[in-house]
């Protein structure tokens, strides 16, 4: 790879990792719940699911993906109603969350590091368009074909893994402190079901989608 397509790749890489998506509203819920290191251990599963997404691209699974219609449609289903899952618990707790509760989640204990994890694990892997972004990317960048494009290709993965957590942690940052900020008694349960209704519109959006 050239240093001027490395330099263009670096530049499509930082704009969709600045671009809110479904990990990005996962990450904003759980650090204003949990704190940003909640928020943080949720995008190093999301930057996980980038890695396994671009291994699957270097074996060509993601390539299969891409050309198969019933591949997409059943993962995209799969995680539109995952994200309307989070959702839906969202709206549910900003509604039947009383004064008091709210209080006691000042002491609560965080919530566990693999079960963060694995959320943004899931929520990037039951992504389609996450397996798209390798297959119709990725080649425009790389010039061997085969099993001799794979260490190119996971290393430009790793490069978007990277930047994807860079990102993330951004917003669970920015997102704990505006929480503290706004003052979490008053603040948590509004937050909680905007944060829901964006769960809720982006699974919509996604079962939605067409095939790239």
């Amino acid at each position: 790879m050239t240093r001027e397509a490395l330099l263009a790749y670096l530049g499509v890489v930082a704009m969709i990792s600045v671009t809110p998506g479904p990990d990005t509203a996962v990450v904003l819920r759980n650090a204003m719940r949990h704190g940003w290191s909640a928020g943080v251990r949720t995008g190093l599963g999301s930057a996980t699911g980038l890695v396994a997404w671009g291994l699957g691209a270097s074996l060509g699974i993601a390539g299969i993906l891409a050309a198969s219609s019933l591949a997409f449609t059943i993962l995209k289903f799969a995680g539109a109603a995952y994200l309307g899952y989070l959702g839906v618990r969202m709206l549910w707790q900003a509604w039947r969350r009383p004064e008091a509760e709210v209080v006691a989640d000042r002491v609560r204990p965080v919530a566990s590091s693999s079960a963060l994890f694995r959320q943004g694990l899931t929520t990037n892997l039951l992504n389609p368009k996450a397996g798209a972004f390798f297959t119709a990317l990725l080649p425009q960048f790389v010039t061997a074909d085969g099993l001799a494009a794979a260490p190119s290709v996971m290393g430009l993965a790793l490069i978007a893994a990277a930047a994807n957590l860079a990102g993330l942690c951004v917003f669970a940052v920015a997102a704990h402190r505006t929480t503290r900020l706004l003052g979490r008694r008053y603040f948590e349960r509004a937050l909680d079901g905007v944060v829901g209704v964006v769960l809720l519109a982006l699974g919509g959006k996604l079962a939605l989608s067409e095939r790239p």
